[in-house]
């Protein structure tokens, strides 16, 4: 009697296709006869095709290779081999995530692949160092912060920093923070949470790799302006640092239009300056992130206005040059 029920017999059919083939490795229906009869279950050519019907009938992308010998692979899947691998990239760079955690993510991704489909991608990721400061409480963060959303509650915390001597220890001592949390997003390789600090009535983003004990508390989460549009406070930010929401006129050199669409987007305020330049008009976060983003471009980056932005700037140039001169 076959210890396989046939009910059971079409599930390890459906998991051997999804592992062991796809277009370039296919499978004959005496493969799948030999391969049920090795699981103990009760197999047959009928037996195989009927299955294999039953599995396109439920929405299962088996493509059958018409032949005298029929042949069958998984054609669509959830998850296509280029999507796949934009996904492991994206984690094995991550720097929030241990590289414990990033190798148990990146498994279950590829286990959406064929094996030979996954043995390719496997051999093309490259895992990054990771610089975070207490990942094991990052997926327990994450469900809270969610949870909160969910339910439009805050959320309360301890946050980890490095003193001067190198230590980790905690910001504010023993002490809590709170927050209402607005989304968790992803900045640099890096996670971050942020949300609105209704004691301060302020924007706030806070490293989540950085977070613990974080958890939901029972108290309704602050009334947010509707002024506060999320996408355009993340879109003002340079490497997170919340400054003051400005609308900022550069004039750029020519040369820098690449850049300054990949940071302003295809759709940016742009008009012409000289033959040799234009100038951009965005709304930014002004914040010494901004400034240092400014000065990478050696002078083809001029701040036209508002003055005080542009005098900000050249009080961070002046105020850099005098420490160097009096060491």
């Amino acid at each position: 009697m076959s210890t396989i029920r046939n009910k059971q017999r079409l599930i390890h059919l459906y998991r051997y296709l999804l592992k062991e083939t796809d277009d370039e490795h296919q499978v004959t229906t005496n493969d799948l006869v030999q391969y049920l009869k090795q699981e103990d279950a009760n197999a047959s050519r009928k037996t195989v095709k009927d299955d294999i019907e039953v599995l396109i009938e439920e929405g299962v992308d088996v493509v059958t290779t018409k032949s005298y010998f029929n042949s069958y692979f998984i054609g669509g899947r959830a998850f296509e081999v280029q999507e796949i691998k934009l996904l492991t990239d994206g984690i094995a760079a991550n720097v929030s995530l241990s590289r414990e955690q990033k190798a148990k993510m990146i498994d279950k991704l590829l286990g959406l692949l064929s094996r030979h489909q996954a043995v390719k991608v496997r051999k093309n990721i490259h895992v990054t160092g990771n610089y975070g400061i207490n990942n094991e409480q990052l997926y327990y963060s994450i469900d809270q912060i969610t949870e909160a959303i969910s339910k439009n509650r805050k959320i309360e915390y301890q946050y980890y920093t490095y003193a001067p001597n190198g230590e980790i220890t905690l910001r504010s001592k023993e002490e809590f923070s709170v927050m209402t949390p607005i989304g968790i997003t992803c900045n640099n390789n890096r996670y971050y949470v942020f949300g609105y600090d209704g004691v301060k009535d302020r924007l706030v983003i806070e490293r989540l790799d950085c977070m613990t004990k974080t958890r939901m508390i029972d108290e309704a989460g602050d009334r947010i302006s509707g002024t506060v549009n999320a996408d355009e406070f993340l879109d003002s930010l340079f490497s997170m640092e919340i400054g003051i929401l400005t609308e900022v006129v550069l004039e750029c050199a020519n040369e820098l239009m690449d850049v300054i669409k990949d940071r302003f987007g295809a759709d940016a305020d742009i008009w012409k300056s000289t033959t040799e330049s234009f100038y951009v008009k965005a709304k930014i976060s002004v914040s010494p992130a901004f400034y240092s983003w400014i000065f990478r471009y050696a002078g083809k980056l001029r701040i036209i206005s508002p003055a005080s932005v542009h005098n900000g700037y050249l009080n961070m140039l002046q105020g850099a040059l005098r420490k160097e001169k009096s060491k």
